[in-house]
């Protein structure tokens, strides 16, 4: 077991934050750590990457299949693996180095993009392929999902937490407006090949830069305990704490009837709007933009107490665009569809920015590893969502899936608004209240 002292580590709450001017510095404050910046400028390349890559492969499955439900079982290739190994990635989080951790994965997704890149450059390539190494992919991301998420606070401290964070969502979705761009035109002159071996060469650098950051945080659990042992301990603290299991819960909602409509954008390009891979590359560069907006409106928003009123809020006004851009569609107007996609992404990101730092900001650190992981099988469980909208997309039509989804999502976050008022109260901080029973609890 490794024991090493980082700026994340000390289990302190963040104190009450002062009223303080704002001035344009202020989403960007965790950026004058150093550690921080290797890191969003490795994030930043990889992530890009994947962005060019994730439009390709879908893409590329519509062209070979025809259907939408293809690309619901690509989803679920990747998505359920990660589902199922989260939570052990989130025990491995917390024992072992994070930055380690991290290393591997890139290197292990890297080269599964490097072989599905010959597969498709060699005239091999068949759907199954995609899904293997979508299953290949998902075990690997969901051991390094909890790591990359509960890495920040050994990076940043609790002080910077959620501004990091927030920051960190910002920049990811930078790529989402240059990469898909540029993918959709890639693949119109180079092919689809490149953009696979383009994931190969981004996560490599990824690598790279993480080890230039020393290894910092601290184990937090026993190397010597089972892992079930583990994985119940994070089990029991969520049943004590109840505000970062609800959050957890909410998070779900979009994750699997919302979120999906993302990989369903080349159906609206080719059976909606009947254009070609350079516009299907423009909307996915819209919703990048918007999503942009969205996090660095959190990360700008740390000194407003109550974040319960703009998480619900956001939740809500996500659901809406959603129907609206479905709406919009429909009538086939792709300019004003555009627009809606622009508020689609940043409503989006915004939600789930600020849902994943509180829950990380209300989380004590030895158990943010398993909480993490925890969470990240809510994204494991988006298949739920991309497989049906696929099979009823076929049968029913895009538009009227998509919308018919989101306005699912949209009454589940008003019956939150309306009947979980604690939620719309919801600040970023404990109460000394909660704190001093939270301090007689003992999960173990």
């Amino acid at each position: 077991m490794y024991e090493e002292s980082g700026a994340g580590s000390t289990g302190t709450v963040p104190p009450e934050y002062p009223r303080k001017k704002r001035d344009w510095r202020t989403p960007f404050v965790s950026l004058k750590n150093r550690n921080f910046r290797l890191f969003i400028i490795g994030s930043l390349i990889a992530t890009t990457a994947l962005q060019m890559m994730q439009l390709a492969q879908n893409y590329l499955v519509y062209q070979l299949t025809g259907q939408a439900t293809a690309i619901g079982y690509v989803s679920a290739a990747m998505g359920f693996s990660m589902f199922f190994f989260s939570l052990t990635g989130g025990i491995a989080a917390d024992r072992m180095s994070k930055r380690n951790l991290l290393i591997s994965g890139q290197l292990g997704i890297g080269i599964m993009a490097l072989w599905i890149g010959v597969m498709v450059h060699t005239g091999l390539i068949e759907v199954w392929h995609i899904v293997v190494g979508g299953v290949i992919t998902g075990i690997i991301a969901g051991f390094t999902m909890p790591a990359r998420q509960s890495y920040v606070p050994d990076l940043v401290g609790d002080k910077n937490l959620l501004n990091a964070l927030a920051l960190n969502s910002g920049v990811m979705n930078v790529t989402r407006i240059g990469g898909p761009a540029l993918a959709g035109i890639l693949i119109a002159t180079i092919g689809i090949a490149p953009l696979y071996y383009t994931k190969f060469v981004g996560y490599g650098i990824f690598a790279i830069i993480l080890l230039m950051i020393p290894i910092m945080g601290k184990s937090q659990i026993a190397a010597s305990r089972s892992l079930l042992g583990d994985a119940l301990d994070g089990l029991r603290y969520l049943r004590h704490d109840r505000t970062v299991l609800e959050l957890l819960i909410i998070g779900v909602f979009p994750v699997i009837l919302a979120m999906p409509y993302v990989n369903f954008l080349p159906v609206f390009q080719e059976e909606v709007f009947h254009v070609g891979s350079a516009e299907l590359g423009l909307m996915m560069s819209v919703v990048g933009g918007g999503a942009v907006v969205g996090a660095m409106f959190i990360a700008s928003i740390v000194n407003y107490r109550y974040k319960g009123r703009i998480l619900l809020a956001t939740g809500i006004g996500f659901s809406a665009s959603i129907i609206l851009f479905t709406v919009t569609a429909n009538a086939g107007n792709f300019p004003l569809s555009l627009v809606m996609l622009a508020l689609t992404g940043a409503t989006g990101t915004a939600y789930m920015s600020l849902n994943q730092a509180l829950v990380m900001v209300l989380t004590p650190p030895e158990m943010r590893g398993r909480v993490t992981g925890l969470f990240m099988t809510t994204f494991g469980l988006q298949p739920l969502g991309a497989l049906p909208i696929g099979m009823l997309s076929d049968a029913y039509g895009v538009p009227v899936t998509i919308g018919a989804f989101g306005a699912v999502t949209l009454v589940l976050f008003i019956g939150v608004t309306l009947f979980r008022p604690h939620m719309r109260r919801l600040q970023d901080q404990r109460s000394p209240k909660t704190l001093s029973q939270e301090e007689n609890v003992v999960v173990r």
